[in-house]
């Protein structure tokens, strides 16, 4: 007999909901599908009562399906399992209640240091920024082509990548102080020793307009491939691909690693649900669920998001260039607040963002032509 149960019947908005169900056999499509309905706008004897909030396709006999509550407002909900794309009921309907998150207050502005040119120091649209385990700040100048870096207070170290690079995107540095840049005008990641000097590339002729690095527990170098839509990894030893990750991919920009290994994907369109969001993956690139699909905030959803981080305390942070803000998630889901909307802290298209792990947020301030501190202690 078909079936639908739920693992929660209260959840905060954005938080996840995993549905169980079963199929009759001889009802069993690839268009049987679970919708989420306001409550008092179910289908009613198979048919069309209300417009539903969100659905994805349930095309298995038997299987799991979770589903974000990010679109949802608070309020009461109905879940069913509906026949081959039609509003026929497979099971009795379960009800649960999504609740408003608490929104506490945004990191404060702590400072800024940068301002538009090409001298060492100055910028010309930085994008993605990666703080080393020292604290300091290596960014991507982006019109500059190079990377500079810094230490945490904002005081100039050194430049890399002078005459090698061709408009870098990202840049991420592993343990031992060794910097990768996604040399995205040269389709191509680049790979610099501590002290500046190049080491080896990876990915050339393999991967189109790369706008993220990243280097996981492992040691493997990770690329955002976003023509291709993919992630690639590479070999840290031998600079060759070592496997793609392609599930739940569309348009992938920034990518990082959190505190606990799993990666984080910003996606600029999800190709299952048309919507932006950020994806997390397992180590061995599984999807596991989106932050963000249609999230509901003080001023709208995310538009075009660009670079995202996660703090120790299970915080995400991404850069909305659209609308010149950071947003900030719980890793669970839930939406907290956005900040860089107003006073000395003002940010006119962000694009890269970074945590000292100290409770410090560093954003790249494009459209100024700085890097601005949110937060911690400098």
């Amino acid at each position: 007999m078909s079936s639908l149960r739920a693992d929660s019947t209260s959840l905060e908005q954005g938080e996840r909901i995993t549905f169980t169900y079963a199929v009759d056999a001889g009802k069993v499509t690839a268009k049987n599908w679970i919708g989420l309905f306001p409550a008092g706008s179910e289908p009613v004897d198979g048919r069309k009562v209300g417009q539903y909030a969100t659905w994805e396709y349930a095309p298995e006999a038997a299987g799991k399906l979770a589903m974000t509550t990010g679109a949802l407002r608070p309020g009461e909900y109905v879940a069913c399992l509906l026949h081959n794309d039609g509003y026929t009921a497979l099971a009795d309907p379960v009800r649960f209640t999504v609740r408003a998150s608490e929104q506490p207050a945004p990191p404060p502005f702590a400072g800024a240091f940068g301002r538009t040119g090409s001298l060492p120091g100055q910028f010309d649209r930085p994008a993605g920024i990666a703080v080393d385990r020292r604290g300091r700040l290596w960014v991507a100048d982006t019109g500059n082509h190079r990377v500079q870096v810094f230490a945490a207070n904002g005081r100039f170290l050194r430049i890399l990548g002078a005459g090698a690079l061709n408009a870098p995107q990202a840049v991420a540095v592993d343990d031992a102080g060794n910097a990768f840049v996604a040399d995205t005008g040269n389709n191509r990641i680049a790979e610099f020793a501590w002290w500046g000097g190049f080491v080896r590339e990876f990915g050339a002729g393999e991967l189109d307009n790369p706008r993220g690095v990243a280097v996981d527990r492992a040691g493997q170098v990770l690329a955002t491939d976003t023509a291709h839509e993919r992630v690639v990894r590479f070999d840290q030893r031998t600079g060759k691909p070592a496997g793609t990750i392609t599930a739940k991919m569309s348009g992938p920009q920034g990518i990082t690693v959190d505190p606990s290994g799993d990666l984080w994907v910003v996606q600029n369109g999800i190709r299952d649900s048309g919507k932006n969001g950020i994806v997390r993956y397992s180590p061995a690139g599984a999807e596991l669920f989106t932050v963000g699909y249609g999230q509901s905030s003080r001023f709208g959803g995310l538009s075009n998001p660009a670079h995202a981080a996660v703090d120790p305390g299970g915080r995400v942070f991404v850069t909305v260039p659209d609308y010149g803000w950071v947003a900030q998630f719980r890793t669970s889901g839930p939406f907290l607040n956005e900040f860089g909307t107003e006073g000395p802290g003002q940010l006119r298209s962000p694009i890269g963002v970074a945590c000292d792990g100290r409770g410090g947020v560093f954003v790249a301030d494009t459209g100024n032509d700085r890097i601005v501190h949110f937060g911690g202690n400098r």
